[in-house]
């Protein structure tokens, strides 16, 4: 290979670095703003980015929803364990403007029937995301664990 083909291959090995250099920024800058649209999309920034500056605060709110959806999430395990199962229709359900992680929280209200009582209705407060909406429009029936110390405390089951 003489010497011009020597600086091709150089300044054609020195291109397609920079070309990488700038695939690598672009995603980079792609992967950044994905954050902070999903940031934003949960409540915890504007949509700009996370700083020194901001971090402590974004931090301590996406402490506080991880705290509420564990202790949520406990909450309905154990009644699912201990509850007696029954049915439950939705008869009605309202968005409470509320959310958490970016998810909305609905007010429901839940006609249960459990084997043996009379039907009665449960106002349930239920974080619903909305891929899922759907499956608890009005009218839909589900299966139900019932708290035995409190019948208005509820999770689905189905």
């Amino acid at each position: 290979m003489g010497l011009f083909g020597k600086a091709k291959d150089a300044y054609s090995s020195a291109a397609k670095a920079a070309t990488a250099q700038q695939d690598w920024a672009a995603q980079a800058a792609a992967a950044q703003q994905l954050a902070n649209d999903h940031l934003a999309a949960a409540g915890y920034t504007d949509g700009s980015p996370v700083t020194v500056h901001n971090a402590a605060q974004v931090n301590a709110a996406a402490q506080a929803d991880h705290d509420l959806l564990n202790a949520y999430g406990q909450e309905l395990n154990r009644i699912i364990a201990v509850g007696r199962p029954g049915s439950g229709i939705i008869t009605g359900a309202v968005d409470t403007g509320e959310r958490t992680s970016g998810y909305p929280w609905f007010q429901l209200d839940v006609q249960v029937t459990l084997e043996g009582s009379e039907p009665y209705v449960v106002a349930k407060r239920e974080m619903i995301s909305p891929q899922t909406a759907s499956m608890f429009a009005v009218g839909t029936t589900h299966g139900v664990a019932v708290d035995p110390t409190d019948p208005q405390k509820i999770a689905f089951t189905s």
